[in-house]
This record gives C-alpha cells, structure tokens and sequence, in this order.
C-alpha cells in the first residue's frame, strides 16, 4: 500500500506570510522552520498511523491468503488423489470387463458342453428309454437354448445334475416300466425294461420268453428278440432284482442288425423293385433253358473211336449185314448217321455225302437251338441289374433332395437296396455264361466228332468200292 504526501500547500503557506509582511529573513525562516517542524512532526505522525492502519488492514489478508494457499494445497493434493483413484477406478473397470468376458466366454463353452453332453445323452439312450426320458431331455434342451434369458448357466448345471444321476443310475442298472414291439409277431406289448450296462432286457406282463432289446428305425417303440437259451427261473430272478445269470451280446447288437438286414430271399428281392422281379423270370428262364440243353446234350453223346472203328471195318470189308448190325449198337446221333449212310452207300460218293451232310446239319440244328438264347441272357442280365440300379438311384437322390444327408445310415441302407438289382442281374450272368461256354464247347466238340465219323465213312465206302468188295444192299 503507498501513501503520497504532498508538500505544495505547506510551501504556499509559506510564501503567502511573506507577501503579507514584511518579516526579516530569520524570523519567517524561524517561523517557517517551526511551523514546518509541525508539519513535518504532523505528516509524520499521519505516516506512522498510516502504517499502523496498513500493517493492521495486512495482517488479515496476509492471514487469508496463508488460509487460501492451505486451500489451495488441499486442493491439490484433492485432485491428485482423485486422479490416482480415476485411474484405479478404470483399470479395475478394464479388468471388471475381461473378467466379465471371460466369465461370459466360459458359461457360452459350458453352456456348449451340456448342449452336446444332453445330445450324446440323448443320441445314447438304450432302447425303450426314450419313453420316458425324451420329455425330460426336451425340456431342459429348451431351457438351454432359451435365448431370451442370455447365458443360461443354471440349465447348464440342470443338464450335468440330470447327466450326473442318470450315470449312477446306469452304473448300478435300474427297470422301468414301457411297451416293446416282440420280434415276429410284431405286436406291442407291456412289460419291464432292465437296463444293465450296455445291454436292455425286456420281460412282457402277459407271459413270454425275456428278450434282448433293440432299436428300431422309425418307430418310438424297440424291438425284443427272444432268448430261448435263457433260462426262466434265472430271467425271473434278475428281473425282480435278486443274482441271477444274463445273456450279453459280445458283438454289441450288430449281430441282430446284421441278420435283420439280410431278411429272406423274397424280402431281398423285393428291395430291387419291378426290375428285380424281371431279372428273376430271366433268371428261371435261362435255368430252364439250361436243364434242356444237358439234356441234348446227354442225347448227344457219341460212343468211343474204338468201337466206331469196329463198324468201320465192317464197311471196309463190304460186310454190309454185320455194318447194320453194328451201326443200330451205337448210340443216338452216330447211329442215325451211319444207317443213313448204309441205305445211300451203294449211291454215288456227290449224293451219299449230301445225305451225310443233310444228317449233320439237322442234328447241328437240333443240337445248338437255344444257345444263342442263353448268350442274350447272359449279356442282357447285367445290363437290367444296371437299369435297377439307376432307377433306384434316382428315387434315392430325389428323397435326398427334400430330407437331406443328415442320416447316413439311411442314405447308405438306400443305396444297398438299389444295387440290389446289379447283385441280381450277375448272379442270373455269371452262371448263364459258364453254362453257355460249357455247353457250346461240348456241343461243338461232339458236333465236330460227328462229322469225323462222317467222313471216314464216306472214306471207308469209297475204298469198299474200289476194292470191287460186294455191293451195299
């Protein structure tokens, strides 16, 4: 704070005194020097109390402003500290994301595990307990996939407590009540399921013989196949609960599938379609067509070189009777050729060869009908198998269409009955070309024997003449 003092009024009141009289020099200095001495005195006394009054209107000010910088420095030691717990306040609330995200991460990969834990469940189930547990692994499948409800961790720990009891109970075995479809005379019956390990037991209410269990495409009830070697007294025993000897299935049920899909012959071949029933008559024609020729072909045998050689040498000699009688003991084709031969002998060689030759060709005829057939049949088999197959392929592909590749078991069960055809159509091949290559071998090679003995006969009637033996009758 300053103060201005200013010295003009007093230094006028001076001058004015002199100009108003006429004092010496010394006295208006004394009077001057006195009476500024007062003022002086005056202006100091007014300094000093303008001090004190600065000094006392300071203390407080300087007082408030210790008071303000104290203010200030908590203030600032305020904003640091909220500033340190900002920043502690977001990196808590970073990790408070992770962790939530991770938290979110792990019930999406429980919920995931009960998912598929409650779909083995349910693909696994034994046969006949999806009677009663299907609506249970539907309803807590549909509360998992609630989506409404966000991450369901609850239905997760639903699913592993039912999972859970479920494993207990199988580890000791139960039974239930159901219906069961009894294997041949297919009818639905009530009774008691036991589920023990792997295997399912099924006993009916009304009587009849325990059976193994199985399941049964397309159908909410399984199937029981009878156990004939199980004793009575030891299935009653197991069944209420009491030791008792059981019957297991090494193969795990495959053995059954596996006859079940075998089936008759009738029900094979009704898998092949209209197809299969054409190849069939083809099949039965080509058999009976077969069981002729080794029929001809019986009636074509020829008798042995040797004893043709004898009737031979008979017509060489010109003993004409004793040929005859020769002739007539040989059997069928050679005997028909050489006693046509006897009667034209005495004609001349032209005409008794096309007497010779009209034989062969009627036996050639008589001997080789029909096997062209066979040769068609054995082409023709294959190629209807392969009609089957197509036509079967294309139903196969047309249900694939509209439902799908989901289930392969039921697109490869369809694809076996449509090469059901092809199986058919080789099996009625395969044996009509062997016969066929049999048959026309035989046939040939006694053909072609024939028609040695042809000639040797012209041959041997030829050097009869010309030995001037006596002539044929």
């Amino acid at each position: 704070m300053k103060i201005r003092i200013s010295l003009a009024p007093y230094v006028l009141a001076l001058i004015v005194p002199v100009a108003l009289s006429a004092e010496t020099f010394e006295e208006a200095s004394q009077r001057a020097s006195s009476d500024y001495g007062q003022r002086l005195a005056k202006a100091a006394d007014e300094l000093s109390g303008a001090r004190s009054r600065i000094a006392d209107e300071k203390a407080p000010l300087l007082k408030e402003m210790r008071i303000a910088e104290d203010r200030i420095v908590a203030a600032q030691s305020e904003t640091e500290r909220l500033e340190t717990g900002q920043e502690q306040f977001a990196e808590q609330h970073r990790k408070l994301l992770m962790d939530l995200d991770a938290v979110r991460k792990n019930t999406a990969y429980i919920g995931t595990l009960a998912h598929d834990g409650l779909t083995a469940f349910g693909d696994g189930m034994a046969p006949g307990e999806a009677q009663f547990l299907s609506e249970k692994v539907q309803a807590l499948g549909q509360k998992l996939d609630d989506a409404a409800s966000g991450p369901n961790g609850q239905a997760a720990a639903d699913i592993a407590d039912f999972l859970f009891e479920r494993m207990r109970r199988e580890l000791g075995g139960y039974s239930a009540q159901g219906s069961s479809i009894v294997s041949g005379s297919n009818q639905v019956v009530r009774g008691t399921f036991a589920f023990t390990g792997p295997e399912t037991y099924f006993l009916p209410e009304q009587g009849g013989r325990p059976g193994t269990v199985r399941p049964r495409a397309g159908s909410p009830f399984p199937v029981s196949y009878e156990l004939q070697s199980w004793k009575q007294e030891d299935a009653a025993a197991f069944f209420s609960g009491k030791t008792g000897v059981v019957l297991a299935d090494a193969s795990g049920g495959k053995a059954l599938k596996l006859k079940e899909t075998r089936g008759s012959i009738i029900e094979h071949v009704q898998k092949g379609g209209l197809v299969a029933y054409a190849i069939i008559g083809v099949g039965v024609l080509s058999l009976i067509m077969i069981l002729q020729k080794v029929r001809d072909l019986s009636a074509l045998a020829l008798d042995a070189p040797s004893k043709v050689n004898g009737f031979l040498k008979e017509v060489y000699q010109g003993a004409w009777a004793e040929a005859g009688k020769a002739a007539k003991a040989l059997k069928g084709p050679a005997s028909e050729l050489f006693e046509t031969g006897l009667r034209y002998a005495g004609s001349p060689k032209e005409i008794l060869e096309e007497h010779l030759q009209s034989v062969l060709l009627s036996q050639r005829l008589h001997f080789e009908r029909r096997l062209p057939l066979l040769a068609v049949i054995a082409t023709a088999a294959p190629l209807m198998g392969l009609l089957g197959t197509v036509v079967g392929m294309v139903k196969t592909f047309a249900l694939i269409t509209v439902f799908g590749t989901g289930n392969a078991g039921k697109l490869a069960s369809g694809i076996s009955e449509v090469l059901v055809a092809t199986e058919l159509g080789l099996v009625v091949a395969i044996p009509t070309l062997i016969a066929h290559g049999f048959l026309s071998q035989r046939i040939q090679k006694n053909l072609s024997l024939l028609e040695r003995y042809a000639l040797e006969f012209v041959t041997a009637v030829d050097t009869a003449k010309a030995e001037k033996k006596p002539a044929a009758p």
